[in-house]
């Protein structure tokens, strides 16, 4: 059985998901990596998934302090900012467009085995990490109802047997200033905690006077780790964070409509000021985030099989104040307060052992309770400030699901594999919207009170073929189905979106583990995905309707490799090409007009994607520098499902510089980077925005750099 003996002896390295190469590239093989895509822990070669895998030394060199600027070096990844300030993820083309109260994301978030249904929770910080990885094409048999597209799995770092611990400053321009600490205390052998905190700060990247300058930061999040175990057949790890974000937050630039002769809307794009960062706005804007979550874990060994318990609660308030304002002239705030309130419960029960059979099933339970107020406000009586349009609801969603998936080796050689999982998801929302009647006082108000609920239910399957004809090369093919629950907004109710998907590839390794070559082709059919639209009702509001996109086709293939070339060091490189297409999708077209979108591609679906790294260090008697290039290339994308020219983001090239110095026999690292050395302009945001009737642009960070400096003890 030569295959289960390498996952085996892979499984022994101690230090999941990172790589030895990473703060080595001039080593001799390239470190296997532990993951835990299929909740199990098994050798990324040795996993059936297209995946990538992010280490610590990737994280440290670009940057990573979210989700936002991992996707801006991550080939697989795209982000985007829904209405500016709402978070989205693309995975192969796959997102979700409707960033509502009811509204579910299409990539899964997970930290740490827990999820968070909210997509402004993306904006919460990373650090001291292990590893993320990201798992490309549906994960609904193990991950649940809403991992259509794929996965963001976080993987905290965890308490140790070893003390330690580090301290950190980065200084940049903007104002940066950024701090971070962290120190593992091993009490005993029964008994380890670790403790992280972190404060990032930096002025705006935008000029918005006379008011506060936009696209800042301002964050605090402190983290308690504690591993517990008792016995030899019993773990518990328990964790506690409080994070906090304040400052102006994300801001876009607003181009008010051009109109033709006929009156009709242009949708070229509309000239752009000298300097698209320099731009002023007509109200305050403001972002604030209050996070605290409590994760837990229990697992308890008997003979041959592991049962596992898995829990958090996540307790957020999320306000955010945005200009909705036509002009100067006519200052309008949109004020957004929501309150969620998280539960993960997952119940495991897996085999142990590497026999020729490993089985595992669970029972979860998912549930959200929220309650926001949200309010677009016109200013009068001396600058206050009353409403003119409010939204008031509660909000209920709860998911429980059972799954199972097994694996049998056929063979030495061959194996296969089963799974499935059945979902149930309930939403309901109570409350009322209201609006004036009229701009002129006194307002008189008419109140629309809503009562909605809806249930869904449906089974996701997946089926694995794995060949590994030596020890080094594994081969696959799977077929998935993925699924998310329907909702309903005040237009209407919309369908759950589905995924039926098969994908082949190969992982490998060559040239005595100096090469890692991995690769895969895949073919989705996706139904009714999520858009949200903003069009404009009959008593000549606007509001935002979802639709459900008829079909769309996407395939593809990507493919990762890595290599220890000398005398260069490690180099990688990603591709992947991408056709996604609508092929039957009747919507309206803002003017309440029907158009057929069939042959538009969906938002943010580029052709083609390129990364590259370099790494290389140079050994001297003072110590070891360590050079490190990241760039990556991105072929021109829409970010509507319009395909309009206003919406359209060009192809680009960034690239990220670093160099650290490590002296001999110190505890001190001493780094230099900039990063987006291209200084390429980057948005997060294209959109045409009928509530103030503007084009709304977006930006992602622009040059910057700076030193860090890292003591370890």
């Amino acid at each position: 059985m030569a295959v289960r003996l390498f996952v085996a002896s892979a499984c022994a390295f101690p230090a999941i998901g990172a790589r030895a190469d990473e703060d080595n590239p001039n080593a001799q093989q390239l470190a296997p990596i532990v993951v835990r895509a299929e909740k199990q822990p098994a050798p990324e070669q040795r996993t059936p998934i297209a995946m990538s895998v992010y280490g610590p030394s990737f994280i440290d060199n670009v940057g990573v302090s979210d989700i936002k600027s991992l996707a801006s070096m991550a080939p697989d990844l795209n982000y985007a900012q829904v209405q500016t300030v709402v978070p989205v993820l693309t995975i192969r083309g796959i997102s979700s467009r409707d960033t509502t109260e009811i509204g579910d994301p299409s990539v899964v978030v997970v930290t740490d085995g827990s999820s968070n249904n909210r997509p402004y929770a993306l904006s919460g910080t990373l650090y001291d990490l292990d590893h993320i990885s990201v798992l490309r094409g549906p994960q609904g048999t193990l991950y649940g109802r809403n991992a259509v597209g794929g996965i963001v799995d976080i993987v905290t770092a965890k308490p140790t047997t070893r003390f330690e611990g580090s301290a950190s400053v980065d200084l940049g321009n903007y104002a940066t200033r950024n701090l971070e600490a962290m120190i593992n205390v091993p009490v005993n052998d029964v008994l380890q905690f670790r403790v992280a905190a972190i404060s990032r700060r930096h002025d705006g990247y935008l000029n918005n006077a006379p008011q506060a300058d936009g696209d800042d930061e301002n964050t605090r999040s402190g983290r308690l780790t504690v591993a517990l175990r008792p016995a030899s057949h019993l773990r518990m790890l328990f964790t506690a964070q409080q994070t906090t974000l304040k400052g102006v937050g994300p801001v876009s630039l607003d181009i008010p409509y051009i109109y033709d002769a006929n009156g009709d809307l242009s949708h070229a794009k509309p000239p752009f000021p000298a300097d698209p960062r320099t731009f002023t706005y007509a109200t305050p804007q403001s972002l604030s985030i209050d996070d605290t979550v409590a994760r837990w874990s229990v697992a308890y060994d008997f003979p041959g099989v592991e049962l596992s318990y898995t829990g958090s609660y996540d307790n957020l308030t999320w306000r955010h104040d945005g200009d909705s304002s036509t002009s100067p002239d006519a200052p309008v705030s949109y004020r957004q307060n929501e309150f969620p309130k998280t539960q993960n419960h997952e119940v495991r029960v897996s085999s142990l052992g590497d026999g020729r059979w490993s089985w595992q099933a669970g029972v979860s339970y998912f549930h959200e309770a929220s309650s926001l107020y949200s309010a677009n406000e016109s200013p009068f009586d001396n600058g206050i400030y009353q409403p003119t349009l409010a939204f008031a609801y509660g909000v209920h969603t709860t998911s429980t699901a059972v799954y199972g998936q097994s694996s049998y080796w056929v063979t030495d050689k061959i194996r296969l594999t089963a799974g499935m999982r059945v979902t149930r998801d309930q939403k309901s929302r109570d409350g009322q919207y209201f609006f004036a009647d009229s701009d002129q006082l006194p307002f008189v108000y008419t109140h629309v009170p809503q009562n909605d609920a809806g249930s869904w239910s449906k089974p996701t399957l997946h089926l694995a073929a794995e060949y590994a004809p030596t020890s080094a090369v594994m081969n696959y093919v799977r077929y998935d189905t993925g699924y998310k629950s329907g909702g309903f907004s005040s237009s209407g109710s919309y369908a759950p979106e589905t995924l039926k998907g098969i994908e082949i590839g190969t992982k490998s390794l060559w040239n005595a583990q100096r090469v890692q070559i991995n690769a895969s082709v895949f073919d989705y059919d996706y139904s009714g995905q999520q858009i949200a639209q903003l069009v404009p009702f009959a008593d000549g509001r606007v509001g935002t309707k979802i639709v459900n996109a008829g079909r769309t086709h996407i395939y593809g293939a990507d493919a990762d490799i890595r290599a220890l070339v000398d005398p260069i060091g490690l180099v990688t490189l990603s591709v992947a090409w991408l056709h996604a297409r609508f092929t039957d999708f009747i919507v309206d077209d803002g003017s309440g007009q029907n158009v057929q979108l069939a042959g538009n591609a969906p938002p943010q679906s580029p052709a083609m994607t390129i990364g590259l790294g370099l790494e290389h260090a140079w050994t001297m008697a003072a110590g070891r520098i360590i050079g490190r290039m990241n760039a990556k290339f991105q072929s021109g994308q829409h970010f509507t499902i319009y395909n309009y020219g206003d919406d359209y983001q060009k192809p680009y090239l960034t690239a990220d510089l670093s160099a650290t110095w490590i002296p001999s026999q110190k505890n001190v690292e001493l780094m230099a980077y900039v990063r987006n050395v291209t200084n390429a302009r980057v948005f997060t945001a294209a959109e045409e925005y009928t509530f103030d009737n503007s084009y709304r642009y977006a930006f992602a960070a622009p040059r910057t750099f700076g030193v860090k400096a890292t003591y370890f003890w």
